[in-house]
């Protein structure tokens, strides 16, 4: 009976570690990915001048996001979770710089971003017997345009979204200004402060600015 009792044991545990070694180390998240499947994503967010992207750890290709409930989404707004994570995702994330004499800012990030996000991913339909060259342009088998597949504004270069339903795990670190001045940029340092989901700093406790 003992024995018994021990190899179930023995079983059990080979299960749990096998379940924590299914992806490799270093794989990209997105390689096994479904259209409409329901993911749970960690990554850098990153802005440009029309799309919000979230970068996967070994993936090639960012994922553009948008939120449950924005009019091509065909999802409903009833689908995303506005909590404390959600306002605080959404304050770091569309904190920029402005402006000031000879420092042009566009776009230019307040903080660095990490987050983990929840919801629908969407893979770039390409037709069958095509390719999709890297604007997003799906060309048949002499070349020929067929279609736009992906994501991006104006052009749609990525081959996924993500449709956010739930934010957690927001993690924002503070950017130091960006110059004009080459010297300045050479001599300016990473910022260090941490400001985790519960609000609270290493060395500050204060929001965007």
């Amino acid at each position: 009976m003992m024995k018994l009792r021990c190899s179930s044991i023995v079983l059990l545990l080979c299960s749990v570690i096998a379940a924590g070694q299914d992806k490799p180390s270093g794989e990209c998240a997105l390689t096994n990915a479904k259209n409409g499947q329901h993911v749970t994503l960690n990554g850098e967010i990153k802005s440009t001048a029309h799309d919000l992207l979230l970068v996967v750890p070994s993936c090639e290709s960012g994922v553009v996001l948008q939120y449950a409930g924005d009019p091509d989404t065909g999802t409903s707004a009833g689908q995303l979770k506005r909590n404390s994570n959600f306002k605080r995702f959404e304050k770091y994330t569309s904190a920029t710089y402005k402006s000031s004499g000879k420092n042009l800012c566009m776009q230019c990030s307040k903080y660095a971003v990490k987050a983990t996000l929840t919801g629908r991913l969407d893979v770039a339909n390409i037709p069958e017997g095509a390719t999709r060259d890297q604007f997003g342009f799906a060309r048949d088998g002499v070349g020929k345009v067929e279609g736009k597949t992906g994501w991006g504004h104006p052009i749609p270069v990525y081959k996924y979204r993500l449709v956010i339903e739930a934010v957690s795990d927001v993690v924002a670190r503070k950017l130091p200004r960006p110059s004009t001045s080459p010297n300045a940029l050479s001599n300016q340092q990473p910022a260090t402060t941490l400001l985790h989901e519960s609000g609270h700093a290493e060395g500050a406790s204060q929001g965007p600015q």
